[in-house]
């Protein structure tokens, strides 16, 4: 079975009302433990997670080389009018489910962010299931220093924006607006 792990990033430190990338690292359970050592062995000590922006450029480069532990990494950006951040989050959501769902991805692990926006991203999901989209992927919120794996996402979007994934790793941009 695949799942994706997700994160986002906000381009711009959040400033920039126009820019939102989400990406979904997506690992077969066969290689999930595997990979969560990689991970857990590239991660700094006086980091609780692999976070791109914390990073110094000689971690990143070694943090792409994680990304050979995913099946598929699936990017979102939004590049549209100015919005909330929870709006440009709900759109690159909705594509992105709509992208997983057809690669045959059937649980989603998004980071928590606290559980009133958890709760909102729930909500986003079932209305997405009442139109039909999603219905087949199972989703849960997990703190990120406890799933190292979300770590390979984060690093899928801080390597997007910088023109860094591997021509090779096998990767798939959608846009919205």
């Amino acid at each position: 079975m695949h799942r994706a792990y997700v994160d986002e990033s906000e381009p711009g430190g959040g400033r920039d009302h126009t820019a939102y990338v989400m990406a979904a690292a997506v690992v077969d359970d066969r290689h999930a433990d595997p990979a969560r050592d990689a991970v857990r062995a590239a991660t700094p000590k006086r980091m609780r997670k692999l976070h791109w922006y914390e990073a110094t450029d000689g971690q990143r480069l070694t943090w792409i080389g994680l990304l050979v532990h995913t099946a598929a990494l699936v990017v979102v950006l939004y590049d549209g009018a100015p919005a909330r951040a929870e709006r440009r989050r709900r759109r690159c959501l909705e594509r992105l489910v709509w992208g997983l769902e057809r690669r045959e991805v059937h649980v989603l692990v998004l980071e928590s962010r606290g559980s009133a926006r958890d709760s909102s991203d729930a909500s986003m999901l079932e209305s997405l299931r009442a139109r039909g989209v999603g219905h087949t992927l199972r989703y849960e919120h997990v703190r990120g220093a406890d799933e190292p794996l979300l770590g390979l996402a984060d690093t899928a979007c801080g390597a997007h924006l910088h023109g860094m994934i591997p021509a090779a790793t096998p990767h798939t941009v959608i846009a919205v607006s």
